[in-house]
């Protein structure tokens, strides 16, 4: 989904203590290597079966693994591919999404917690420019939620996903500028599946929310499933319209693309403690049938607080975010199970 880049990943070691642990629940599996003479860190997780003509509620997916950041620093990016074992790209439809998570952060819009950034198909590499970046501190722990499906004719029984994340080390003469991830959803939803139908025919769906500290939003993007034509953040205060993805799509109506908007060119969008957005995704269905859960619409940013001390403090016994943890635990496997 990221929407776009809003927001970046990062992932742990394999082999220690630590990571042979389970961390608030979650299985620490991930494998990761520190190229540390590229500045990158390269995280694997897989195998996952993936059959022919597959949807994601079909696959038994990998579910969410906590990792361990290995290194302090900022995070500078991230592109993602799935593999087979012997190393070779497969098609990028096989991606429904894959989403990063900070656990140990709450989200600035609402109790779940932190979402740092979710890739989808349409999602092409992020780069940050030097100057800014998500800081990590060695032995944060981040979850990682590869939710996978295959729309092709050929079935992959050992898939492996690989996110590849370029950092800047905390010893770097230049520091980049903090900068964390603002998502938002048109559904508002906390703690089950984001996604909606799509009745036939052109339709839209909408979710207003406030942001509750200043800070600016230096950039911003977004993820719609196939037949999304638009994402659209607009300030109620001021009527401006902050972004408007224009979705690439094929001849079917498949998104291809979703923009990234980089605010930062221009010193970035301020925002006022308290001001109000709204969200609306767009979407043209040409069939005469509703698509059951076919649609989403999302999107993220990278927002540089003002007061990083203002941020809402995650509370585990909040009923919203043990609900979203709830969710977050029962997405392993997943086969055959409706998660609204």
């Amino acid at each position: 989904m990221l929407t776009g880049f809003l927001a970046l990943v990062a992932a742990g070691a394999l082999g220690t203590t630590q990571a042979d642990t389970q961390v608030l629940g979650f299985p620490t599996r991930a494998r990761i290597t520190d190229d540390s003479a590229h500045h990158q860190l390269v995280v694997t997780l897989g195998p996952v079966n993936l059959p022919a003509h597959a949807e994601h509620h079909m696959v038994d997916q990998l579910g969410v693994q906590a990792v361990v950041v290995p290194r302090s620093g900022w995070l500078q990016g991230y592109n993602v591919d799935i593999l087979d074992s012997a190393g070779h790209v497969l098609p990028r439809a096989l991606i429904h999404h894959v989403e990063l998570i900070e656990l140990e952060r709450r989200g600035l819009l609402s109790s779940e917690v932190q979402r740092m950034a979710s890739v989808g198909k349409e999602t092409r590499e992020v780069q940050l420019p030097a100057f800014i970046g998500y800081p990590v501190r060695r032995g944060e722990v981040i979850g990682v939620n590869p939710m996978l499906d295959n729309p092709t004719d050929a079935s992959y029984p050992a898939a492996y996903v690989r996110l590849r994340i370029p950092y800047t080390p905390e010893n770097a003469e230049d520091r980049p500028v903090d900068v964390f991830s603002i998502e938002a959803d048109v559904t508002g939803a906390v703690g089950v599946s984001s996604d909606f139908d799509i009745p036939a025919g052109r339709s839209s769906r909408s979710y207003e929310f406030a942001v509750p500290i200043a800070g600016a939003l230096l950039a911003v993007g977004g993820h719609l499933h196939d037949l999304g034509t638009r994402l659209v953040l607009v300030s109620l205060a001021s009527g401006d319209t902050v972004y408007d993805g224009r979705a690439g799509r094929d001849s079917l109506g498949r998104v291809t693309e979703v923009p990234v908007r980089q605010l930062w060119r221009t010193g970035g969008y301020q925002i006022a403690a308290g001001q109000r957005f709204r969200l609306t995704a767009f979407y043209d269905n040409p069939g005469a049938r509703v698509v059951s859960a076919g649609g989403m619409g999302t999107l993220g940013g990278a927002f540089k607080p003002d007061d990083l001390q203002a941020w809402p403090r995650l509370d585990p016994t909040d009923p919203g975010t043990a609900k979203d943890l709830a969710y977050l635990h029962a997405l392993g496997g997943m086969m055959g199970m409706d998660m609204q």
